[in-house]
């Protein structure tokens, strides 16, 4: 069996500022864009939530995609921000780089944030950020 990786799926509170954030710092192009209702069985299915209603986008890049979601039912709970990266569950989606200053520059330019430089890990820079919407995102460039 061959598996590989198709993409991401992030909860944003606004779908149109989470699209300008991604494909700015990532260069991603959309690939659709559907939305359900909490009349949607199918869904309910998929995703095991019951009488929930969304939008959400695909965006797709250079061998991955990250899809993007705006929840309108049931009402979102929880701050992303305020999630440590010891917490339990996915915790960071990584971004490799060629330039990861210029990316560290997007990410500001964006709306996200920075704590800190990127640091050097052996023979690859690294550092853990924020989106505009509280998600833990790391941007990363091996020499």
């Amino acid at each position: 069996m061959k598996a590989s990786f198709h993409h991401a799926g992030i909860v944003v509170p606004d779908l149109d500022a989470g699209i300008a954030f991604y494909q700015n710092l990532l260069d991603l192009k959309e690939q659709f864009r559907q939305e359900w209702n909490t009349t949607s069985p199918v869904v309910e299915d998929v995703i095991n939530l019951k009488d929930s209603a969304a939008k959400y986008v695909m965006l797709g890049g250079d061998g991955f995609n990250v899809e993007l979601f705006e929840y309108s039912a049931p009402e979102p709970a929880g701050d992303p921000a305020t999630r440590r990266p010891c917490d339990p569950g996915i915790r960071h989606i990584g971004f490799a780089f060629d330039d990861i200053k210029a990316a560290c520059d997007r990410l500001i330019e964006g709306g996200g944030t920075m704590h800190h430089g990127p640091v050097r890990l052996g023979t690859t820079w690294a550092i853990y950020c924020r989106d505009p919407f509280g998600n833990i995102v790391e941007l990363m460039q091996t020499e």
